[in-house]
C-alpha cells in the first residue's frame, strides 16, 4: 500500500518556511538582524505543528532556499550548511517530542535549544578549525551573541504555536494526523 501525502501539512511546512525566509529579512532590515535568530522563531514554532519529515524538510531547505534567495545566511564560510543540518535535526526533534511524548511546548523548547546550542557546538569544533579561527573564542561569541535570540524564542515560541493550531483549525488544516509517520 502507498502511504497517503497529506497535503495541508506540506501547505504548512511550505507557509513556516517562507517565513523562515521572510522573518530574517524584515528581522536585517531594522537592524535587529542574526543576534535574535530570526530564522529560528518561525521554524521552531512550524516544527511543533508538523509531521517529523516535513519538520526535517523544512528545518534544512529554509536555509538553503534563503542563501539563495537574499544571501543569508552566506553559503562561505559555510554557514548556510551547517544551519541546515542543525536546524533540519532541531525541527525533527520538536516534532518527534511533541507528537511522541506529548511535553509541554515550553519543556519541548528548552530541550529543543540544549539540542541546537550542542549541535553548534559540535560543528564549530569540526569546521572553524578549517578556517584558521580560533573554535573556543568564536564558539564562546557566537553562544554569548546569541542570547537575546533564545530569550525571544522562549517568550514567543509558546504564545505563537497555540495561536497558529487555532488558525489552523479555523480554516480546516489537519495537523500531524495520520499515525503512522516516516
Amino acid at each position: 500500500m502507498h502511504d497517503s501525502t497529506d497535503i495541508s501539512n506540506i501547505a504548512i511546512a511550505v507557509l513556516f518556511t517562507a517565513l523562515g525566509i521572510v522573518t530574517p529579512i524584515l528581522f536585517h532590515l531594522v537592524g535587529l538582524g542574526q543576534v535574535f535568530l530570526p530564522m529560528y522563531l518561525p521554524l521552531f514554532a512550524g516544527a511543533f505543528l508538523l509531521k517529523r519529515v516535513n519538520a526535517f524538510m523544512m528545518g534544512v531547505f529554509t536555509p538553503l532556499i534563503s542563501a539563495v534567495l537574499t544571501g543569508m545566511p552566506p553559503f562561505y564560510p559555510p554557514i548556510a550548511f551547517v544551519m541546515c543540518v542543525q536546524l533540519g535535526i532541531v525541527c525533527y526533534a520538536i516534532s518527534h517530542i511533541t507528537h511522541s511524548f506529548k511535553l509541554r511546548v515550553m519543556l519541548t523548547l528548552i530541550i529543543a535549544i540544549v539540542i541546537d546550542r550542542l549541535l553548534l557546538v559540535l560543528f564549530y569544533y569540526l569546521i572553524i578549525p578549517l578556517f584558521h579561527i580560533n573554535y573556543g573564542i568564536y564558539t564562546a561569541y557566537d553562544l554569548v551573541k546569541c542570547f537575546p535570540g533564545i530569550v525571544l524564542i522562549v517568550i514567543l515560541v509558546p504564545v505563537l504555536v497555540p495561536r497558529a493550531i487555532d488558525v489552523l483549525n479555523r480554516y480546516s488544516l489537519r495537523l500531524y494526523e495520520d499515525k503512522k509517520e516516516g
